[in-house]
């Protein structure tokens, strides 16, 4: 039993009290022994400091803590406390979610046998009046776009010997991290699973949102972190087209989505911006294949309306009017 890896469960901490008690009891209560809990107090304003003392004394051998000497951000945070980890694979829970108990032995059971770099699960959307259960479709899609830090178990020693970070931009840093799985090709693994219960927090960073944020700023940077780190170069012609769709599917949202409601002329800036980042970057994405209806296998129905019609309306130089339309509403 000793020979059993080690896992660990990372928590960032910030403005969570309500909901910290039962996160981490339950990433304390997992079934799989051999488990560490690792909290990053992000200095938060509120007393989950007290509730984080407070497990220290009760499980000094299972769990600890870091306290930020400064706001770092959820990412720069998972990576702190992931430097002090001990275990063999590696879990993210956000401080406002919770686990099933069998959660991280159904991740384990699957690198018994066989050496998987990354385990990509469902998870379970908690509403006030029911619960939604999120599966995921098996494709190279999945890989690249469902770009949750959460809801996966991650091998150590592959981020270790690939140097695999988030980007320290406060927004996105959980794109940045899986598409850095995609260009290294990690090994993964799928599992119809949903043990992680995902609580809708409007005052997450999520939640918060908007047009305000400029996220298609942020996207663009993060973007061009990526490809400095990954050179197009270094890449296949299938994983460039898939990262073309990441790149047009995160500007759909940032544009239409995060961007609805803005004026025209906020509107126009964005859209100039977007454009001409893409025209440089991605020269060759308007015959990307995948900007169909049905053109690729995986993405929500939602996703793909967004997506083809953005695309579509490029080529026909309706995107300005696009733009302008979702600025009104």
């Amino acid at each position: 039993m000793d020979k059993m890896p080690k896992a660990t469960i990372i928590i960032p901490v910030y403005n969570v009290e309500q909901y910290l008690r039962k996160c981490i009891d339950s990433a304390l209560n997992q079934t799989y022994y051999n488990c560490e809990v690792i909290c990053v107090n992000d200095c938060s304003p509120d007393d989950s400091q007290k509730i984080l003392d407070e497990y220290q004394v009760k499980y000094p051998d299972r769990f600890s803590y870091i306290l930020n000497k400064e706001n770092m951000g959820q990412g720069r945070s998972r990576m702190a406390a992931l430097e002090q980890s001990t275990g063999d694979y590696i879990f993210f829970l956000d401080g406002d979610d919770y686990l099933a108990e069998d959660y991280v032995a159904t991740y384990m059971r699957e690198v018994e046998n066989e050496d998987y770099d990354i385990v990509v699960g469902g998870f379970t959307r908690i509403m006030p009046d029911k619960e939604v259960v999120h599966d995921i479709v098996e494709s190279e899609f999945t890989r690249v776009c469902y770009t949750v830090a959460c809801c996966k178990m991650y091998r150590k020693a592959f981020i270790t010997e690939h140097n695999i970070d988030f980007t320290d931009k406060r927004i996105g840093e959980d794109i940045f991290f899986m598409l850095s799985f995609y260009c290294c090709n990690a090994k993964t693994k799928f599992i119809h699973y949903y043990g992680y219960k995902y609580l809708l927090n409007p005052k997450s960073t999520t939640g918060a949102l908007n047009y305000n944020k400029h996220f298609e700023r942020i996207a663009v940077g993060m973007f061009s972190d990526l490809m400095e780190k990954y050179p197009v170069s270094s890449l296949s012609d299938e994983q460039i087209r898939l990262l073309e769709y990441a790149y047009l599917s995160t500007m759909t949202d940032a544009l239409l989505h995060y961007g609805h409601g803005c004026k025209p002329q906020i509107m126009r800036d964005m859209h100039e911006y977007v454009m001409n980042d893409m025209k440089e970057r991605f020269p060759n994405i308007r015959s990307n294949p995948y900007f169909k209806m049905f053109g690729i296998s995986g993405p929500s129905l939602a996703n793909r309306i967004g997506v083809s019609v953005f695309m579509a309306c490029i080529k026909l130089h309706l995107d300005k009017s696009l733009c302008f339309l979702a600025s009104l509403i």
